[in-house]
Order: structure tokens, then C-alpha cells, then sequence
């Protein structure tokens, strides 16, 4: 950010607080949906905490099926 040309540096500035306010509105949408989801979820497989970890994490590295 250094590189920028001053006048530039004042407009990040000045919309600095609406953008972080808006980072913080979104960041509580996606909580309260990842809430919503996780209340609304039903257990379909009995696995053991280590399967389940394994599963999720190889679909978080974008793996298809393990």
C-alpha cells in the first residue's frame, strides 16, 4: 500500500470504516447460516470423529469421494 500515490491512500482511508463495517455484517450472515445449517442438519452416518475429519478434510482439499 505503501506504492500508492497519496490521494489514493486518502480515499482507502476514508472508506476504510464502511468496508470493514461490511466485512463484519457479512461475516456474521455466513455465521448465522453456517448456524442455521448446522441446526437444521440431520445425522445420517455413524462415524467415528477420526472418518469424519478424514472426509471432511479431503473434501475441503477438493478430493472427489475418499
Amino acid at each position: 500500500m505503501s506504492d500508492l500515490p497519496d490521494n489514493i491512500k486518502a480515499i482507502q482511508e476514508l472508506f476504510r470504516p464502511r468496508f470493514e463495517a461490511q466485512d463484519a455484517r457479512m461475516e456474521a450472515l455466513a455465521a448465522a447460516a453456517f448456524a442455521a445449517e448446522l441446526s437444521n442438519a440431520e445425522v445420517t452416518h455413524d462415524l467415528p470423529v477420526e472418518e469424519a475429519l478424514a472426509l471432511l478434510e479431503a473434501h475441503a482439499k477438493g478430493e472427489g469421494h475418499v
